[in-house]
């Protein structure tokens, strides 16, 4: 199409294979609209014979693949590269179904292509439609800034929505429902997530960057759907949903992710999560820094106020990086403990700056305190709780 234009998608199932999305052009799907995916993973390779914007393609899968624009990792069914104002636009009954094509050459041996790709672009718009099955992430942005997303259901599939490396980005009145993380990614900086409700089986925030806003968003952690990974070969190809076995319950409220897959441009931090209630989920936060998911630059500063966080098995872990220390702030803010975990630590932390609690309400913990390994400043105003301070020697064994 040249120069861009509206292409309007009427009432109906559509099956297709990948579609690639250029500069100027806006995707509006109708009420009833349905782009059903492909189920065979070869139908996702059109753009290798591009004419029009020709690529170089990279064959290879490995841990590294999606940090080239076109790989087998980075396929989708809307494929959006090098372009700038594209729009996706669904009216209320519109969705996008993935089918959770199966691609046993994919991530984990059985991931198929996201939903959306965007890449190296600018100025995106993504509102109104549902994404249902997403074989891999509903949303895998890379590189791009000027990034709006409204009023978008994740239904089923792997994460809501993954952005790595951008700026500028707008999420809010979405809901995720589904089996993997919401909003991940990390390198991000200006970002804004708000009004979002989470149902999921992992991580409601896998998130790094720099000035984020996260605010009056929900979660409820007995999940609706499973994680795919957990289910045996067979319903994996099949294309299931999720089964019994799968694990039912949001991990944790937030983790801080900063992987080996991009140079992080800015300093992590000035992150601020307000006015947010979490309802079952496992942890609230956790900074496990040296991992394999968290061994770029570490978080500085994140403060959680005016936060409700429901029934958590697990203490708050923080261990940060000793040369670029974290300042940990709660203000505000209520957890309380499930039944039959009583007994253990608010938090443990490692390597901080400054940890402060102030009116910290700790609800169903028969011996509210934190654990601290190294020293920092700790300041603590209204809040009930003790601080025991645990011998550098005595860490082993920690998460």
């Amino acid at each position: 199409m040249s120069g861009g234009g509206e292409v309007i998608v009427p009432c109906g199932v559509f099956r297709t294979g990948g579609l690639r999305l250029r500069s100027n052009v806006t995707l509006h799907l109708l009420t009833g609209a349905i782009l059903e995916g492909s189920e065979n993973c070869e139908d996702y390779m059109a753009y290798l014979n591009d004419t029009i914007e020709p690529i170089e393609y990279n064959p290879d899968f490995t841990e590294s693949s999606s940090v080239y624009p076109y790989s087998r990792w980075n396929n989708g069914l809307i494929k959006i590269v090098n372009a700038e104002n594209v729009s996706i636009i669904g009216e209320p009954g519109s969705y996008i179904d993935g089918m959770n094509c199966y691609d046993s050459s994919g991530e984990e041996n059985y991931r198929g292509p996201h939903a959306i790709n965007i890449q190296n672009s600018e100025n995106i718009t993504l509102r109104g439609y549902t994404i249902k099955n997403s074989a891999n992430w509903a949303h895998a942005i890379f590189k791009t800034r000027d990034i709006t997303v409204q009023n978008v259901t994740v239904y089923a599939g792997h994460d809501g929505i993954d952005v790595r490396c951008c700026d500028n980005i707008l999420i809010e009145d979405c809901t995720f429902i589904t089996g993997d993380d919401g909003v991940a990614g990390f390198d991000n900086i200006n970002m804004i997530v708000r009004n979002c409700y989470f149902n999921l089986a992992c991580n409601a925030f896998r998130l790094g960057g720099t000035d984020i806003l996260i605010e009056n968003c929900k979660g409820d952690g007995a999940a609706r759907f499973g994680f795919r990974g957990s289910m045996p070969p067979h319903r994996k190809v099949l294309g299931l949903q999720t089964d019994e076995n799968s694990l039912r319950r949001m991990w944790a409220v937030f983790i801080y992710y900063c992987d080996f897959r991009a140079e992080i441009r800015r300093t992590p931090g000035n992150i601020v999560v307000r006015n947010c209630e979490f309802e079952g989920s496992k942890e609230f936060f956790c900074l496990p820094y040296g991992g394999k998911w968290c061994c770029n630059r570490c978080l500085r500063s994140i403060k959680f106020e005016n936060c409700k966080v429901n029934g958590i098995n697990t203490a708050l872990f923080v261990q940060a990086d000793p040369e670029e220390k974290i300042t940990l702030e709660f203000e505000n803010c209520e957890v309380s403990a499930q039944e039959g975990f009583e007994d253990m630590a608010f938090m443990s932390i490692r390597h901080f700056d400054k940890l402060s609690l102030k009116n910290v309400k700790l609800v169903n913990f028969n011996n509210p305190r934190i654990e601290a390994y190294t020293d920092g400043e700790i300041e603590i105003e209204n809040t009930d709780i003790k601080v025991d301070k645990i011998k550098e020697t005595n860490i082993e064994g920690i998460k």
